[in-house]
């Protein structure tokens, strides 16, 4: 019989999903916007990972998702007040496709295959950043840390 390694932990294929969807979110920052000269240069940071800035403002949105067999279906949306803003309410319908098509793509990215996952995203004027996702146990957010 073959013996298959174990997968890798959540933690791990989570924050390398979040790297490379970073790099994704630079690379169209970077095309959409002409280079880092025009808007304040890209959102993203060094080699682990993007660095949260002033660039990261925006309207920010919990997404709820349950996967079976890797289908991703998006099961609410719910917003989340920055300190001092006022209410938002629901958001538009090519914003929540912008939402489910981000979070879907990390959930891919991270082999999510069944489950609940919770994923925050912030929709920037530069395209969406996603924060942090949680899988079961496990948060990783996009600065790296992560817990079980």
């Amino acid at each position: 019989m073959k013996h298959f390694p174990d997968p890798q932990p959540v933690t791990e294929r989570l924050s390398r999903a979040l790297r490379d969807l970073s790099a994704v979110e630079r690379w169209a920052a970077h095309t959409g916007t002409g280079g880092p000269s025009a808007g304040g240069g890209p959102a993203g940071g060094g080699p682990d990972g993007p660095v949260v800035d002033e660039g990261w403002q925006g309207p920010r949105f919990g997404v709820a998702t349950e996967s079976c067999d890797g289908m991703h279906e998006v099961v609410g949306i719910t917003w989340s007040a920055p300190a001092g803003g006022g209410p938002c309410g629901e958001p538009a319908e090519a914003d929540r496709v912008v939402l489910h098509s981000s979070v879907r793509a990390l959930l891919d990215l991270a082999e999510h295959e069944s489950g609940p996952a919770h994923t925050v995203v912030v929709l920037t004027a530069r395209g969406p950043r996603v924060l942090s996702c949680r899988l079961g146990g496990t948060t990783v957010t996009v600065t790296g840390a992560g817990t079980d």
